[in-house]
Formats: structure tokens, sequence, C-alpha cells
């Protein structure tokens, strides 16, 4: 019989035999099929990792699948990762690597900027979801912010108004161009993957579902910044208040798209052996790739899918002792949210309907 699902500290007592300590906690705090997972589910999965050997735990050796998007076979790749692992990397992907560098030059102007100055330039909008935070974001994982800086930049009519930073002076157009690749190519990704994860929808729903700029664009642009900070030891200091550059978490969108740099490491996913196919072992790293994208499938998906399609936790550690060698240094990140537009209607088998901006609004507030 299965431990209760009501209790995960039970589920971490019981071991099973022939798999490693972390695999043993992940397949028992293994959730409920994320198929049945409603946004409550979800939040309470975040905060049952709150101290446990699953949200603490090292990463193992491992990589996560790498997707040419060049490849004859594409879509069954895609396919397979999305369904398993639920996190991945693509290359060959046609965004503009020019583009993508001056988008990253574009950040670290805005961030080395003092912190009033950036909250006047840009201040934060809770009803758009849009504007400069700094270390506000409290994960159910955690209970405690996320040791970054970030600027949202929500691609709805009105939502940027008096929020575009007018320091660096190319920071608007360099947006907006990225905006437009990311959201192509992520609309790219949506129809290939729609046939088989939402066979109960019209062909071209998924991608029409998501616009740029219009009354209820919810699709989000993200710089990312996290502060220089001490190296983690856990040989040290195991102090969970300071694991995490960003907590454990799954993304509440159709799908993320995020560019890394290279040499600034630290994403981590958890490698899901309750997930067919899934990378056994307990958080496995998402390194950056040169040319490559990190992409995964997040929870408004899954619930489209049924749980055909999986979205999967993830983090950001700590630098190590040898990363802050010969000084602390700063990680810099660009998240693209793939997420639907508020009217549409989320509709599948195993779910009551929900509209993407209700489903939103839900999740914003249970991480605060």
């Amino acid at each position: 019989p299965h431990p209760s699902r009501s209790n995960p500290a039970q589920r971490l007592q019981m071991p099973r035999r022939g798999k490693s300590a972390v695999t043993r906690t992940l397949t028992h705090m293994a959730m409920p099929d994320p198929g049945r997972k409603t946004i409550e589910e979800a939040v309470e999965l975040e905060r049952s990792l709150r101290g446990t050997q699953v949200g603490m735990g090292a990463a193992c050796a491992g990589h996560v699948p790498t997707v040419d998007m060049n490849d004859e076979c594409v879509s069954q790749k895609l396919w397979e990762a999305a369904a398993s692992v639920g996190f991945f990397t693509v290359i060959n992907h046609g965004i503009s690597a020019q583009l993508i560098d001056e988008a990253f030059g574009a950040s670290r102007d805005f961030f080395v900027l003092p912190k009033e100055q950036k909250h006047r330039q840009s201040p934060f909008a809770p009803k758009s979801n849009a504007g400069y935070e700094f270390m506000s974001q409290v994960r159910p994982s955690t209970g405690t912010p996320d040791q970054k800086e970030s600027l949202q930049v929500t691609a709805r009519a009105s939502a940027m108004d008096a929020r575009w930073p007018t320091e660096p002076a190319n920071f608007e157009r360099t947006a907006r161009s990225l905006l437009i690749e990311a959201h192509a190519f992520a609309a790219r990704l949506l129809s290939l993957l729609e046939r088989r994860a939402c066979p109960q929808v019209a062909e071209g729903t998924l991608t029409g579902a998501h616009t740029l700029w219009s009354e209820g664009g919810q699709c989000t642009l993200r710089l990312l910044h996290y502060p220089p900070t001490e190296a983690h030891d856990p040989t040290v200091n195991a102090d969970a208040s300071r694991m995490w550059r960003a907590g454990p978490h799954t993304d509440w969108d159709c799908l993320t798209l995020l560019f890394q740099r290279l040499g600034e490491g630290g994403l981590e996913c958890a490698s899901n052996p309750n997930a067919p196919g899934g990378i056994e072992g307990g958080w496995v790293a998402v390194e950056p790739v040169e040319g490559g994208i990190a992409v995964n499938i997040g929870d408004m998906l899954s619930r489209w899918s049924d749980g055909r399609l999986y979205s999967n936790l993830h983090r950001v550690r700590l630098p190590t002792p040898a990363e802050c060698s010969p000084s602390p240094r700063s990680r810099y990140s660009i998240a693209f949210f793939m997420q639907a537009d508020k009217p549409v209607l989320i509709e599948s088998e195993k779910h009551e309907p929900i509209t993407a901006g209700d489903y939103i609004l839900h999740r914003i507030a249970s991480n605060f």
C-alpha cells in the first residue's frame, strides 16, 4: 500500500529496496499524478519540500536531454523529453545570438544601477505583475525570499506604461525584439507538442491562446540577476534559509524558455523518478550550453494536457566555493514565460475549466 499522501514526513520514512536514498525520497514525495494536480496540490507540493532531504539534496551526475531543432525526428524527441523529465535544452533554435547578447548586456546595464533608481525607473505594479522587484518572491518550498532581483516585462497592453527603464537607452527596443523571437519559437514548440499533448483541442488552439501586447496578454520576459554571494559549503553551514538563490518550484505557465550564460551555472531540476523515462537520482544540473536554451514545461500546460506533459520542480542553488574563486560573482539569466491570455479557457478531461487569468492569479497569490 502507498503511504498517506497527506503526510509528507510519513512518506519520507519509507525506504524502497534497490534505489538511492534521494531517489527513494523523491519517489515517496511523489506527489499526486500531475494530470490530477490542482493549484492547491501544486502549492502543497512545494511547501512539503521545506527542510526535507528532497528540498536540500545535492545534485547528482547526469544531464537533461538535448533536442536539436534541425533533427528530422524533432517532434518525437521533444515529446520524449517533455513527457518524462519535463526539462530539456534546445539547440539550433533560430533565435539570434546577437540579440541574446544584446539582451544580457541591457540586463547588466540596468541591474548595475542603484536600487532606488531601478525602483523609480520601473516601479512594480502587482495588478500588472510588471516592473522591478528586489528579493521579494517567497517560495512555499523555503519560506524565505529568493536571493535575486528581477525586472518583469509583461507583454500586455498598458502593463509597461511608465515602467520601461530609460537606462540603458536600448532596453525597451531590445526587450521587445527578444519577446517577439522568443514568442515565435515557443509557439513552434507548442505546435509540435499539441496533437499528442492536447488531443481534445482543435489544431492551433495552443499557439492561438498566446499573444503579445493584447488586452489580455500574459506572456512575460523576466530579466534576472542573482547578486554575488558567499559560497555554500554544506559541510560547514547547512542553514536551509540560505540554501537557494531560487527555491524549488514549478513554473505556472505553459512553457518557459531560459537563456543562460556560459560559466554561470546553478540551475537544477528534479530527476522525477516517478515519470516514465525520467532520470534516476535526486537533482540534475541544467548547465548552460553554447547556443542552447533551457526549456521546461509549466503547470498550465501539464493541466491542459491532463498530465501527458510533465511540469518539473527546479531551483537555483548558491554558488560553490570553486565558483566563487577568486571572488564571488553574479549570475544572470533571462526567462520567457509562455502564458495563455487571460480570457482563454483551459479545458481538459480531468480538471474543471478555468481561465488562464484566474489560474495565474491563484499561483501568484500562493507565493507571497
